[in-house]
């Protein structure tokens, strides 16, 4: 007999959680890499483009119809990260 209880899918969203890092890159690339990723405004970029979410400072939650485009993002700037995928509580 099995204790665990069923998890009600209706009652989640799944999403894509990204940690990168941007070590790599000299000071003024860090500066580009925010701009692009945040805009000059702080509220533009790829984060309004792909409605994320940013849970930390190099953590990002991301609707997985956008999981490709923000991977292709972070590889493009050669970032190394890591991406799990979640179920979030609506």
């Amino acid at each position: 007999m099995s204790n665990k209880k069923e998890v009600d899918s209706r009652n989640y969203s799944p999403r894509t959680i990204f940690t990168y890092s941007i070590e790599h890159l000299l000071k003024k690339d860090k500066i580009r890499f925010y701009y692009a990723l945040k805009g000059r405004d702080g509220k533009s970029g790829i984060f309004k483009t792909y409605k994320i979410e940013q849970l930390g400072r190099a953590v990002l939650l991301v609707n997985p119809k956008f999981e490709k485009q923000v991977q292709e993002f972070l590889e493009s700037w050669k970032c190394r990260f890591n991406k799990r995928r979640v179920l979030i509580g609506k």
